[in-house]
């Protein structure tokens, strides 16, 4: 399903051309992550029992493994992949390799942004936590990055299967469900970000929770990958 070799070539020619994402990650991860740091400076019992933290955390979750390329950009305004799958078809390149190569940056990525926003959050906000130590900071970062593994696997099996009116419309859906999500939690006092914190404070890495989100997440983006590529071979891209 992967060639990683040859996909190497096409990552290496997409952060060459691209270096400039690196900087827009850079500055929006800072940003979400200030906000959050922030919230939980100010007032960590409030946070803790309310929905907008859920909000702001699902949204930075599903950000995490995006490259702010000119590709990402064009996603949500012309059908760019399918453009892209045309072109590869005409090229001696197989689908494995284009998958390693998404694979490849979506790691890259994925790592270079939760260590930038969950490093700003811990310092500006999270280290003020009562009872929050290093370990257990790490486990509540680990369990969002299983999240973001969750939410991401679904956007890159829609990359590659669905026009951009599609993508578009999936987009809206999503942001209305992490809306209601946010709500939910607000009217209920409980939410999933105070409830990993809650469990990352108390049992650390020696948590279930933690490895379970992991797990959970990287089975999600292979079965993704594996999906992808039996549909996207079949694809209909006139």
């Amino acid at each position: 399903m992967f060639d990683f070799k040859n996909g190497w070539v096409l990552t290496r020619k997409e952060i060459s051309q691209n270096r400039i994402m690196f900087v827009w990650a850079a500055a929006f991860m800072l940003y979400m992550s200030l906000l959050v740091g922030g919230l939980y400076f100010i007032s960590v019992g409030e946070v803790l029992d309310s929905g907008m933290i859920d909000f702001i955390m699902l949204i930075s979750a599903l950000m995490l493994g995006t490259d702010y390329s000119r590709r990402a950009f064009r996603m949500m305004r012309e059908d760019m992949y399918t453009e892209l799958l045309a072109y590869y078809r005409t090229l001696p390149i197989p689908f494995a390799a284009v998958l390693g190569s998404r694979l490849q940056q979506m790691i890259i990525m994925f790592v270079y942004n939760w260590i930038i926003f969950f490093t700003v959050v811990y310092v500006f906000g999270a280290r003020h936590i009562p009872n929050m130590t290093l370990d257990g900071y790490f486990a509540f970062a680990l369990c969002w990055a299983g999240i973001g593994l969750l939410l991401l696997s679904v956007y890159i099996y829609w990359e590659f299967t669905t026009n951009y009116k599609q993508y578009r419309t999936y987009n809206l859906i999503v942001l209305v469900v992490l809306i209601i999500f946010g709500a939910v939690g607000t009217f209920s006092h409980s939410n999933i970000s105070g409830q990993l914190l809650r469990i990352s404070i108390q049992d650390r890495l020696a948590s279930p929770m933690v490895w379970i989100l992991m797990a959970a997440g990287v089975a999600a983006m292979f079965i993704a990958f594996w999906w992808t590529d039996r549909k996207a071979k079949k694809r209909d891209l006139m």
